[in-house]
């Protein structure tokens, strides 16, 4: 097999072992050995930054268990280890000991040349680093070597997000309603996150036999497949945001849903406009504002995956009795009546009818599609 077609198989494979592991250890010993082995280097490590830029964690690959007893203690993230977080982007040497940060090596420590590194972004903050030391083959690492190096840092990101979510649920076992949240989110995860990440890697695998037969088709499967992965990648900040409730009350309902559509626009490049009314707002943070932003989130969601939109509208106001909330698109429009309710329309409905109010699905003039949140106010 040809060395393209080589790495690009063991790309697939460790998205889908990388999305299979839930224990951040193991999770991160996965991490520092799958890609010593796809980039080719001796030695690998997964280094995890504590907010004042140390590593609390240091996970190692291709040192014996006896060479670690003999070097001592773990780095600690300074020297060329600590210049990743705060260049915040790649580094990748011919020499370690030729970069400015360079203490060199203590006792015991085998030696080491070539370098690359890579910062590992979860949640759009920098988790940990990627370290590679010594090609092999004697070689410098090269900049398609760079390329997987990042790419195999954003899988490990989308993967230590997946991890994180799935501990903090855990964690709230003890409280009946954080433990049917725990079911509803496992059951979204199951049926759309890691069946999306399943998809994409055999639409890779597939890739694959394509590229010597028809290498634009493989070029345009493996695009589609990045634009899945960043629908994934937002899917999960979504149910982590979800299990972080108090975010919504330290920072208000106009503040949370002006962010959740700025990630629209972001991640869609659709035109936005928003107009929220404070006094409609604050009507309803009373202890509902949560399943409200549940609401509006669930819809944009939908409007970034399917709608092809190039404008979307938000509107919040008091209308006699009632708050109305109503979201607007201009895009391709659908039939509810005739499509699956899924996760996303079920959600949205229950979510409408715990409020105490009602969702209605149309088609917008002009095309598109109108979503429209009525809530009563209460007394």
């Amino acid at each position: 097999m040809p060395e393209t077609d080589r790495r690009l198989a063991a790309l697939v494979e460790a998205g889908m072992i990388l999305s299979s592991e839930l224990d951040l250890d193991s999770l991160l010993q996965r991490i520092a050995d799958i890609s010593r082995d796809v980039v080719g280097a001796d030695y690998g490590a997964v280094g995890v930054v504590a907010e004042d830029g140390s590593l609390t964690r240091f996970v190692y690959s291709g040192i014996s268990q006896e060479q670690a007893d003999e070097i001592g203690n773990l780095p600690t993230g300074i020297g060329v280890l600590g210049a990743i977080i705060e260049e915040g982007r790649p580094i990748r040497l011919k020499e370690i000991a030729h970069h400015p940060r360079s203490y060199g090596f203590p006792p015991g420590h085998p030696p080491m040349h070539s370098f690359l590194g890579a910062p590992i972004v979860v949640g759009g903050s920098v988790f940990g680093r990627l370290y590679l030391t010594e090609k092999q083959g004697g070689a410098q690492f090269t900049k398609d070597d760079e390329r997987i190096a990042l790419t195999l840092a954003s899988q490990a990101g989308i993967a230590i997000e997946n991890a994180a979510l799935q501990e903090e649920v855990a964690n709230r076992q003890r409280d009946m309603t954080i433990f049917e949240e725990r079911d509803r989110i496992s059951k979204e995860l199951h049926d759309g996150v890691i069946q999306s990440i399943y998809s994409v890697g055999l639409s890779l695998q597939g890739s694959l036999a394509l590229l010597d037969r028809d290498r634009e088709a493989a070029s345009s499967r493996i695009d589609a497949a990045i634009a899945e992965l960043d629908n994934v990648v937002r899917d999960v900040r979504s149910y982590i945001f979800e299990l972080q409730p108090k975010i919504v009350e330290e920072r208000g309902l106009a503040a949370t849903i002006e962010e959740l559509v700025r990630d629209l626009e972001v991640n869609t490049l659709a035109h936005t406009e928003v107009h929220l009314h404070e006094d409609a707002c604050r009507a309803l943070e009373d202890g509902r504002q949560m399943d409200v932003v549940q609401v509006v989130r669930e819809v944009l969601s939908n409007i970034a995956r399917h709608a092809e939109a190039g404008s979307v509208s938000i509107r919040c106001a008091r209308e006699q009795a009632d708050v109305v909330l109503e979201i607007v698109d201009d895009g391709k429009g659908f039939d509810p009546g005739s499509v699956s309710r899924g996760h996303g329309l079920s959600n949205i409905e229950d979510r409408a009818a715990k409020l105490g109010g009602t969702i209605t699905i149309a088609p917008a003039v002009g095309g598109g599609t109108v979503h429209r949140l009525r809530i009563p106010e209460r007394e």
